[in-house]
Protein backbone atom coordinates (compact mmCIF):
# COMPACT_ATOMS: atom_id res chain seq x y z
CA UNK A 1 0.00 0.00 0.00
CA UNK A 2 2.95 2.51 0.73
CA UNK A 3 4.94 1.48 -1.84
CA UNK A 4 1.52 2.34 -4.28
CA UNK A 5 1.73 5.69 -2.80
CA UNK A 6 4.79 6.48 -3.32
CA UNK A 7 4.89 5.42 -7.19
CA UNK A 8 1.34 7.43 -7.44
CA UNK A 9 3.13 10.93 -6.12
CA UNK A 10 6.06 10.45 -8.04
CA UNK A 11 4.01 9.94 -11.29
CA UNK A 12 1.70 13.07 -10.00
CA UNK A 13 5.23 15.24 -9.13
CA UNK A 14 6.24 14.84 -12.41
CA UNK A 15 5.77 17.38 -15.06
CA UNK A 16 4.39 16.96 -18.67
CA UNK A 17 7.10 17.78 -19.87
CA UNK A 18 9.04 14.82 -18.90
CA UNK A 19 7.08 13.01 -21.70
CA UNK A 20 7.51 14.56 -24.79
CA UNK A 21 5.61 12.11 -26.68
CA UNK A 22 3.22 9.18 -26.09
CA UNK A 23 6.15 6.54 -26.75
CA UNK A 24 8.35 8.04 -23.87
CA UNK A 25 5.61 7.67 -21.83
CA UNK A 26 4.55 3.79 -23.00
CA UNK A 27 8.35 3.19 -21.95
CA UNK A 28 8.85 4.98 -18.39
CA UNK A 29 5.43 3.27 -17.70
CA UNK A 30 6.32 0.05 -17.91
CA UNK A 31 10.16 0.17 -16.66
CA UNK A 32 8.23 1.72 -13.57
CA UNK A 33 5.67 -1.38 -13.47
CA UNK A 34 8.46 -3.52 -13.55
CA UNK A 35 10.68 -2.41 -11.10
CA UNK A 36 9.30 -4.46 -7.96
CA UNK A 37 9.65 -7.50 -9.82
CA UNK A 38 13.55 -6.94 -10.34
CA UNK A 39 14.03 -6.00 -6.46
CA UNK A 40 11.62 -9.72 -5.98
CA UNK A 41 14.80 -12.05 -7.59
CA UNK A 42 16.69 -13.57 -5.42
CA UNK A 43 19.44 -16.27 -6.14
CA UNK A 44 18.48 -19.73 -4.68
CA UNK A 45 20.07 -20.01 -1.31
CA UNK A 46 20.61 -23.17 0.78
CA UNK A 47 21.86 -24.20 4.14
CA UNK A 48 24.48 -27.29 4.83
CA UNK A 49 21.10 -29.14 5.89
CA UNK A 50 19.10 -28.64 3.03
CA UNK A 51 21.38 -28.66 0.26
CA UNK A 52 21.58 -32.16 -1.77
CA UNK A 53 25.20 -31.31 -3.64
CA UNK A 54 28.51 -31.96 -2.95
CA UNK A 55 29.41 -30.04 1.11
CA UNK A 56 33.25 -29.70 2.61
CA UNK A 57 33.37 -29.58 6.14
CA UNK A 58 36.17 -28.38 7.66
CA UNK A 59 35.47 -28.34 12.19
CA UNK A 60 37.14 -28.71 15.50
CA UNK A 61 35.99 -29.52 18.51
CA UNK A 62 37.42 -30.41 22.10
CA UNK A 63 39.62 -28.48 24.21
CA UNK A 64 39.02 -27.24 27.90
CA UNK A 65 35.58 -25.61 27.09
CA UNK A 66 34.71 -28.40 24.40
CA UNK A 67 33.69 -25.62 21.71
CA UNK A 68 32.69 -27.37 18.76
CA UNK A 69 33.07 -25.08 15.30
CA UNK A 70 32.32 -26.30 11.73
CA UNK A 71 32.96 -24.44 8.64
CA UNK A 72 31.15 -26.00 5.40
CA UNK A 73 31.75 -24.98 1.80
CA UNK A 74 28.87 -26.28 -0.08
CA UNK A 75 29.89 -26.89 -3.91
CA UNK A 76 27.68 -24.08 -5.20
CA UNK A 77 30.17 -21.80 -3.69
CA UNK A 78 28.17 -20.63 -0.53
CA UNK A 79 29.81 -20.61 2.96
CA UNK A 80 28.52 -21.10 6.35
CA UNK A 81 29.97 -21.25 10.37
CA UNK A 82 27.78 -23.24 13.10
CA UNK A 83 29.38 -22.92 16.26
CA UNK A 84 28.57 -24.78 19.51
CA UNK A 85 26.06 -27.65 19.77
CA UNK A 86 23.08 -26.41 18.61
CA UNK A 87 24.36 -26.11 15.41
CA UNK A 88 22.50 -23.09 13.71
CA UNK A 89 24.01 -22.20 10.61
CA UNK A 90 25.30 -18.92 9.74
CA UNK A 91 25.68 -18.20 6.12
CA UNK A 92 28.97 -16.16 5.24
CA UNK A 93 29.77 -15.44 2.00
CA UNK A 94 29.96 -16.89 -1.40
CA UNK A 95 33.01 -18.20 -3.29
CA UNK A 96 33.16 -17.62 -6.71
CA UNK A 97 32.75 -20.91 -9.36
CA UNK A 98 36.61 -21.46 -9.91
CA UNK A 99 37.65 -21.00 -6.80
CA UNK A 100 35.21 -23.73 -5.12
CA UNK A 101 36.12 -25.69 -7.76
CA UNK A 102 39.72 -25.68 -7.50
CA UNK A 103 38.89 -26.51 -3.14
CA UNK A 104 37.10 -29.71 -4.29
CA UNK A 105 39.78 -30.32 -6.55
CA UNK A 106 41.94 -30.08 -4.10
CA UNK A 107 39.97 -32.08 -1.31
CA UNK A 108 40.18 -35.22 -4.01
CA UNK A 109 43.88 -35.36 -4.75
CA UNK A 110 44.69 -35.26 -0.93
CA UNK A 111 42.00 -38.05 -0.86
CA UNK A 112 39.27 -36.60 1.64
CA UNK A 113 36.80 -38.39 -0.36
CA UNK A 114 38.11 -41.93 0.54
CA UNK A 115 40.96 -41.35 3.24
CA UNK A 116 40.75 -44.04 6.35
CA UNK A 117 42.35 -41.77 9.00
CA UNK A 118 40.76 -41.03 12.39
CA UNK A 119 42.98 -40.07 15.30
CA UNK A 120 40.81 -37.37 17.36
CA UNK A 121 42.87 -36.15 20.20
CA UNK A 122 41.72 -33.79 23.69
CA UNK A 123 41.78 -31.27 20.70
CA UNK A 124 40.35 -32.69 16.96
CA UNK A 125 40.09 -31.28 13.82
CA UNK A 126 38.15 -33.15 11.01
CA UNK A 127 37.09 -32.75 7.32
CA UNK A 128 34.30 -34.14 5.73
CA UNK A 129 33.54 -35.10 1.95
CA UNK A 130 30.51 -35.21 1.39
CA UNK A 131 29.77 -36.48 -1.80
CA UNK A 132 25.98 -38.28 -2.04
CA UNK A 133 25.32 -40.32 -1.24
CA UNK A 134 29.01 -41.07 -0.02
CA UNK A 135 30.61 -39.66 2.51
CA UNK A 136 34.05 -39.72 4.45
CA UNK A 137 35.41 -38.33 7.34
CA UNK A 138 38.88 -37.69 8.46
CA UNK A 139 40.33 -37.09 11.75
CA UNK A 140 43.02 -35.65 13.90
CA UNK A 141 44.45 -34.38 16.86
CA UNK A 142 45.96 -37.43 18.48
CA UNK A 143 49.28 -36.92 20.56
CA UNK A 144 52.21 -38.30 18.85
CA UNK A 145 50.22 -39.36 15.29
CA UNK A 146 50.71 -36.66 12.59
CA UNK A 147 47.95 -36.85 10.28
CA UNK A 148 48.77 -36.86 6.37
CA UNK A 149 50.98 -34.72 4.27
CA UNK A 150 49.15 -31.66 3.23
CA UNK A 151 45.99 -31.98 5.65
CA UNK A 152 46.83 -29.83 8.11
CA UNK A 153 47.97 -26.84 5.64
CA UNK A 154 44.69 -27.72 3.66
CA UNK A 155 42.44 -27.10 6.58
CA UNK A 156 44.25 -23.46 7.60
CA UNK A 157 44.12 -22.90 4.28
CA UNK A 158 39.98 -23.55 4.19
CA UNK A 159 39.61 -21.65 7.46
CA UNK A 160 41.52 -18.77 6.08
CA UNK A 161 38.35 -18.47 3.53
CA UNK A 162 36.00 -17.69 6.02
Amino acid sequence: MFQHFIWSKLLIDLPSSCFSNHITMKLFLSLLCMTPFLFACKSTHFTPKTYKGDQLVAGSSGGVTGMMKEYVLLDNGQLFLSKGIKGEWKPLKSLKKSQTKEIFNKAEELGLGTLRFNHPGNMTYYFILKRPPRSNETKWGESGILPPEGIPAFYHYLISLF
